[in-house]
């Protein structure tokens, strides 16, 4: 398995109200006895030498020891934090990713990143949908959503046709990850729930 730990940085985006979650933080929900954040960040451990987080609540993500940033443009979501993370990190390539996929998939997230080199964008596509926070940018990307936050635009795909992009096909990925577990987000209670149960049996199973 490939370490990128020289060519990407892992973007990891910990903003966001949690709406749908009654305002608890996604991130620090436990699931096995381990945070979220906390189960992504030892994956990605063993994928990429920096890892940065983006957010606005610095207290609450100290103990995971790596490097913060605010968004540099508040009120753009995912967007602004991808674009806070791809002005701040050290590598030409960001492998950005949210604060609430609790099943991340190493061989997954190797396989995007082996992808990637050459291209503007690489990102996993289930069925007829982008996942554009599961992909690799470069940073060639940063002037194309300077003009999309210009025009109050706040859907990360939306320079896609501007960039280029290579797609990672859903057939592709069911071979590494047959049930797509690494795509699962803890929006809401019901997400969280069957996390939880998810997790259950990949540990009986093991």
């Amino acid at each position: 398995m490939g370490n990128y730990s020289s060519d990407i940085t892992a973007i990891l985006l910990a903003g966001g109200t949690s709406s749908r979650m009654g305002g608890q933080n996604k991130a620090l929900l436990e699931i096995d006895g381990k945070k979220i954040i906390q189960r992504e960040v030892e994956i990605l451990e063993g994928l990429f030498k920096e890892i940065i987080v983006i957010t606005n609540t610095f207290d609450q993500y100290d103990f995971l020891g790596k490097p913060m940033f605010a968004d540099v443009r508040p009120g753009y979501g995912s967007l602004g934090g991808l674009y806070t993370g791809l002005v701040n990190c050290s590598n030409e390539y960001g492998f950005v990713l949210p604060c609430d996929m609790p099943f991340l998939n190493d061989r997954v997230i190797n396989y995007v990143c082996q992808r990637s080199f050459g291209h503007d964008v690489t990102v996993p596509k289930i069925g007829v949908h982008y996942e554009p926070l599961h992909a690799v940018y470069s940073r060639r990307c940063v002037p194309h959503m300077e003009a999309l936050m210009g025009r109050g635009k706040l859907r990360i795909f939306d320079f896609f046709n501007d960039v280029d992009v290579l797609e990672i096909q859903e057939e592709e990925l069911r071979i590494i990850d047959p049930n797509l577990k690494f795509t699962l987000n803890v929006n809401s209670p019901t997400d969280f729930t069957s996390a939880i149960s998810i997790a259950k049996t990949v540990i009986s199973v093991c």
